[in-house]
């Protein structure tokens, strides 16, 4: 697949321009996904993590929001604690050594089947040869909070890829877009 590597010792070179520009935008783009049941703190501590965007629900102290300490909803107290969850969704590009790579890892916490309550998220890149320019996690739909039972984030990045030629850089951007919801079910529903 996209992803595979040669078994050569030593480093890559880059490559004359009209084969970086094939591989670095060969049609072979690969996904993959894994979620997590976590606890709140792990929930929690992720608001801390470099490059991290978060959103708590209106009015719910961050503690309650990942379970720590039990909902209120005006003056009474739910029985209903949030659960919450972990995922790392990826989206890969290009052939190696060309290979460009968009990592968006999430933690979101929600009561069950009623709506999310929190969510931390932040956008890693990577690549073999391609070095990454600019990255963003942008909320596309959906929220947090009473009414709000998913959200979309999109995670967008751009690369330039050397070649041979110094001058010459191959220039691409990508984006990928993961749905969460209060259920902790998460699908990719584009990239580009």
């Amino acid at each position: 697949l996209g992803s595979a590597r040669p078994s050569a010792a030593a480093d890559p070179t880059p490559l004359p321009p009209d084969q970086a520009q094939a591989l670095a935008t060969a049609p072979t783009d690969t996904t993959g996904s894994t979620t997590s049941v976590v606890d709140g703190q792990t929930a929690l501590n992720a608001s801390t993590l470099p490059g991290s965007q978060t959103s708590i629900e209106s009015g719910v102290s961050a503690q309650a929001a990942v379970g720590l300490v039990p909902l209120t909803e005006g003056n009474i107290v739910s029985a209903m604690r949030p659960v919450c969850w972990a995922n790392l969704a990826w989206h890969q590009w290009g052939t190696w050594p060309y290979q460009q790579r968009i990592t968006n890892t999430a933690y979101w916490c929600a009561v069950y089947g009623s709506h999310i309550t929190y969510r931390s998220a932040s956008t890693t890149t990577s690549g073999t040869l391609c070095a990454t320019n600019w990255r963003q996690t942008q909320l596309i739909g959906g929220g947090v909070g009473p009414g709000f039972t998913y959200f979309t984030l999109r995670s967008s990045a751009g690369f330039s890829c050397p070649t041979i030629i110094p001058w010459i850089t191959i220039h691409t951007s990508h984006h990928e877009d993961v749905k969460r919801n209060d259920r902790g079910v998460t699908t990719f529903v584009g990239s580009g």
